[in-house]
């Protein structure tokens, strides 16, 4: 089992002071310990036995080298992990430093039991769809998502018009603030924000949700991930913006973007105990009694 860690600044004193309990009991178990370069830096000054770790800041470094990308931080951090293991065999754990966390299986009470779980294989793997998107112009931005490809106004406040086909087949002209294409990995993100559903993260689906539509009959649509997504930008007044989760790819005021299910997957360590209802129950507090105030 050989384990390697991705991570954004810790935020706190507690963080660190917790970070370094997690190298130590790493070290403890494993010889060489490869850890993002950004992130070395950041806190090198708690790291005992500096000479146990190396840097990297490729996915090349690490793909045939690790079995478990540790990923340090909240749900963003977690969605970066994304271009060091897109096409590897890398699974990732996510321990949050943040706030929500619904993508992360630890949190900062696991981190002293956290190594022992692993090395004794106390976990699952789950394996996560991942959208592509392909587009009808040159485009060098991002072109993979784990949560949602999303089309915004450039301008905030104002309208844009988005032409739909789903297999070719029209769907409809969505107006309003946007549009999302979300996995369900997604489904808990932006879209449950913007009125989407739940979706449990083994169903085979896709769901189209409006942001803000101008037309209130527009609702959320599931389709089969298997369904191919063309939005066409039709030379409208303002510049749409596209992004694949929360980074920006183009800005444009026309085009036609295909959106599909991809080929790779992302894989997600999951904690003994701790399943998706577990995270749903716990991260959006479900079950809670309300206390009425005399």
């Amino acid at each position: 089992m050989k384990i390697s860690i991705f991570g954004k600044v810790p935020k706190s004193e507690r963080d660190r002071q917790l970070i370094k309990i997690l190298l130590d009991d790493l070290i403890c178990k494993q010889e060489s310990i490869q850890i993002w370069q950004p992130f070395f830096d950041s806190i090198v000054d708690i790291i005992q036995k500096k000479s146990c770790f190396q840097t990297f800041t490729t996915k090349d470094e690490i793909a045939n080298t690790t079995d478990i990308l540790l990923s340090l931080g909240g749900d963003g951090t977690m969605l970066d992990t994304l271009d060091f293991v897109l096409g590897t065999n890398i699974a990732v754990l996510g321990i949050n430093l943040g706030h929500l966390g619904f993508l992360t299986s630890a949190g900062r009470d696991d981190i002293q039991n956290l190594v022992t779980q692993i090395f004794h294989k106390e976990f699952t793997i789950e394996k996560r769809q991942i959208i592509e998107a392909e587009f009808s112009f040159d485009c060098k931005g991002r072109k993979f998502g784990a949560n949602e490809a999303c089309f915004l106004s450039s301008n905030r406040g104002s309208i844009i018009d988005l032409e739909v086909f789903i297999n070719d087949k029209y769907v409809s002209t969505f107006s309003g603030d946007g549009l999302l294409i979300a996995t369900p990995t997604g489904s808990t993100a932006y879209s449950m924000s913007a009125g989407g559903p739940i979706i449990t993260p083994e169903s085979r689906c896709l769901c189209l949700t409006p942001v803000a539509p101008h037309n209130l009959t527009f609702r959320p649509v599931i389709i089969s991930d298997e369904d191919i997504i063309k939005v066409k930008i039709p030379n409208i007044e303002e510049d749409c913006k596209m992004l694949m989760d929360g980074y920006v790819v183009f800005e444009r005021n026309s085009g036609e973007i295909i959106i599909r299910k991809s080929a790779y997957c992302w894989s997600l360590v999951r904690l003994q105990g701790q399943d998706f209802y577990y995270s749903i129950r716990n991260k959006l507090m479900w079950g809670l009694q309300s206390v009425t105030q005399p």
